[in-house]
């Protein structure tokens, strides 16, 4: 008995008439992981798409209201008229949704012919679907870690300039963050030895909450190469974990190693300073001259901001596949699937290559990180002191 290689999933996946077909697959048995996290740990979907103009362009908007200590009174005489102060209100930025490709899979008519003979023999299909799953699986961690190199970019430095990969370099967008919220570390920059650095962050604290309104809980945001090589060979914070250590009867001694959950527990009992957060990300950038590790934040910086989401993903629809169905060539087929809520848009095509033909599977990405809480977004700059 032979089995006919049209009728397999794997074939399907390029040839189904069912438009959700490849979008059902993947969502119904949770194949794809999520390898490159720090972007959903700081930042969220928009709740809407944001629409495409005919030409594929798409611009938003995000607004946030500008919250200002209360003045005390001003005396006045009777019937007095009181002085009209500046409406601030809501401060707002606008910028472009920039596109982008991960590196294609692409299968040759060679290659599908050895799958067909051996689905004729065996009717088993499960190893040529995990391949292409490892192969989609690749695509969605450069779509991940897109996303995670930008929000460090606009976390750590308040803009986005894209300067990776084999495409377009250009800067994206930059949030209306006011420049009084970009401050210098204090008295001594953090790697001075006598730097109280924790004494420091405190005061940046207070002198915050005195100048505006803003009640909500706060965090600290520090990269790890900043928490490992400054702050826990720092010589207040060593003597405080020291300290808290032998008055909780926890063991210690100078020659010990300080972790990480160290530090937390530790950390998590010094009056007046908000819960720090260690920044862990990383990724390849893949240019024609090879590959290298690149970090989206930025060296020396360190952040303190509202805690919880940062802002939103905002994103819009691929033009392609309107395109496609309005003025695609009928030799060709695609299929479009929705990943990530509509973040990303996996595309299956199969078209000609000169006498044969071949198979493609593309991922787009159009989505760009922006930030809700940029009125109360603080950068600090620990490698310079102030005046």
């Amino acid at each position: 008995m032979k089995y006919n290689f049209d009728n397999s999933r794997y074939a399907n996946f390029w040839d189904s008439q069912d438009a959700a077909f490849v979008m059902t697959f993947l969502d119904s048995t949770n194949l794809l992981n999520t390898n490159y996290k720090f972007a959903y740990e700081n930042f969220k979907k928009a709740p809407t798409v944001t629409p495409t103009d005919a030409k594929g362009n798409a611009s938003f908007t995000v607004a946030s209201r500008i919250l200002d200590t209360a003045p005390m009174m001003d005396m006045r005489a009777p019937l007095g008229e009181g002085e009209q102060k500046e409406n601030k209100g809501v401060s707002f930025y606008s910028a472009n949704i920039p596109h982008f490709i991960a590196p294609s899979f692409t299968e040759k008519a060679t290659e599908r012919f050895e799958k067909e003979e051996l689905y004729a023999q065996l009717g088993k299909d499960k190893e040529f679907i995990v391949g292409w799953i490892n192969e989609v699986q690749m695509m969605k961690d450069s779509a991940d870690s897109t996303l995670s190199n930008m929000s460090a970019q606009l976390l750590s430095k308040g803009n986005i300039v894209y300067n990776f990969g084999r495409g377009i370099k250009s800067p994206l967008h930059k949030a209306n963050i006011p420049t009084d919220n970009f401050l210098n570390a204090g008295s001594k920059v953090w790697t001075d030895p006598l730097c109280e650095i924790l004494t420091q962050m405190v005061q940046i604290e207070e002198d915050i909450k005195e100048n505006t309104e803003y009640n909500g809980n706060m965090i600290w945001q520090i990269p790890r190469t900043t928490f490992v090589n400054v702050i826990l060979k720092n010589a207040q914070v060593k003597a405080w974990l020291k300290d808290y250590r032998f008055v909780n009867d926890k063991p210690y001694i100078d020659s010990m190693g300080i972790t990480e959950s160290m530090f937390n527990e530790a950390i998590s009992s010094y009056e007046g300073l908000s819960p720090i957060n260690i920044v862990v990300e990383s990724q390849t950038d893949l240019t024609r001259g090879g590959s290298s590790t690149v970090h989206g934040w930025s060296d020396g910086k360190v952040v303190y901001r509202p805690a919880g989401y940062a802002g939103d993903f905002q994103y819009t629809q691929a033009l392609d596949q309107k395109m496609f169905e309005k003025y695609g060539n009928n030799i060709i087929k695609k299929q479009f699937a929705s990943l990530n809520g509509g973040l990303y848009t996996l595309v299956n095509t199969s078209m000609p290559d000169g006498a044969y033909k071949e198979w493609h599977t593309d991922l787009f990405m159009s989505a760009v990180p922006s930030l809700l809480e940029f009125p109360q977004h603080y950068i600090i700059d620990t490698t310079t002191a102030d005046i």
